[in-house]
């Protein structure tokens, strides 16, 4: 019997695999290695959070994944998305995709909408493309969505244009009209960026209620590691176009493995006020991602555990056992234990 008639391997299977992606932009006279060999995977019913400095290659990850890249960029590596070789679908196949199965909510909801349209007209637009709805039955299906991501008296909000809502109501428009088609898996890119802390705190509750209901696999990408705690299964960490390491998120938070990560988790406010002095700061700047591929590791210009190994070769990507604490069940077996390059930190480093 073959893996593809056994029920367990079936449901073992990742809803998103993604292998070896590799994203590079062209310019006139550089290239620059936005993301370099990422792999990882994305259960059903499963978050995993993307994080790491700006210019690290998550908001580049998932646009390479949704093929929303511009025309003087390439990809190489392999998604595979319910069985389903992203890449190698034709343009059509690949804009149903899109919004049908593969929904995004983008940075800024602001620049996202079109603000010349009524926020009817631009929800509507999406359950008559893909759903093939009646555009009665569209607005219908847009005002029924509109109050369950919570926006009050949502058949009068219909009328509004983007700039007469608030940043919150934007951006539950934007979740609004990425669920519009019951999609299977959600990207969100900084999804409370510029957002006041309580409606932050909204906006998280609502993607878990969704979760729930829906039983939606999702990636959260954020710089913000409160975020990712509060929300996700696994975490990735993104330096310089690579994963440096990935973890269930409990374990990392209690025992980072990489040198990076726990200069993030240092650079982070406490608000038990446990922390002592000023908050941490990673010296330096990252790398400039057109004088790539790196065969050093990227992080040892800035890192205070550095040694000659570090500047002559990338240490490799292994499996760590994970610190004592139960790993998700959710999602592929291969992604469930911690993982971290190489340069585990020493043990009384730990915190």
């Amino acid at each position: 019997m073959s893996d593809s008639d056994d029920p367990k391997a079936v449901a073992a299977k990742p809803l998103l695999d993604v292998r070896g992606l590799t994203t590079e932009f062209h310019g006139d006279d550089r290239v620059v290695r936005a993301v370099d060999g990422v792999s990882f995977t994305v259960g059903k019913g499963e978050a995993v959070g993307i994080v790491g400095e700006s210019g690290s290659g998550k908001s580049a990850t998932a646009l390479s994944i949704l093929g929303l890249l511009p025309e003087r960029a390439t990809t190489a590596g392999s998604v595979v998305f319910d069985g389903a070789d992203v890449f190698g679908l034709s343009p059509a196949a690949l804009r149903s995709l899109r919004g049908r199965r593969i929904a995004m909510v983008f940075q800024d909801p602001m620049t996202s909408l079109n603000p010349y349209l009524r926020i009817e007209d631009q929800l509507a637009e999406v359950a008559v493309l893909h759903l093939r709805l009646s555009r009665r039955d569209a607005k219908a299906r847009a005002v029924a969505l509109l109050d369950r991501v919570g926006i009050a008296d949502a058949k009068s909000r219909m009328r509004s244009y983007p700039h007469e809502l608030s940043g919150g109501m934007r951006q539950r428009v934007m979740i609004a009209m990425a669920l519009l088609c019951d999609p299977e898996l959600l990207i969100l890119d900084e999804p409370t960026t510029a957002l006041d802390v309580t409606i932050q705190a909204q906006i998280l509750e609502l993607l878990r209620e969704l979760r729930r209901e829906r039983g939606l696999s999702i990636i959260l990408i954020t710089h913000d590691l409160g975020i990712v705690l509060g929300l996700c299964d696994r975490v990735m960490v993104m330096y310089a176009g690579r994963i440096v390491e990935s973890s269930p998120v409990v374990p990392l938070f209690r025992r980072p493995l990489h040198p990076y990560t726990l200069a993030l988790l240092a650079s982070v406010p406490r608000l038990d006020g446990s922390a002592e002095g000023r908050l941490a700061s990673i010296g330096g700047m990252p790398p400039r991602l057109d004088q790539g591929p790196f065969r050093e590791c990227t992080f040892a210009p800035r890192c205070v555990f550095v040694h000659d190994a570090c500047r002559t070769r990338d240490p490799d990507l292994v499996v760590v056992e994970p610190p004592g604490d139960a790993v998700s069940a959710v999602g592929d077996a291969r992604d469930a234990s911690a993982r971290a390059r190489r340069c585990v930190l020493p043990a009384e480093r730990m915190p």
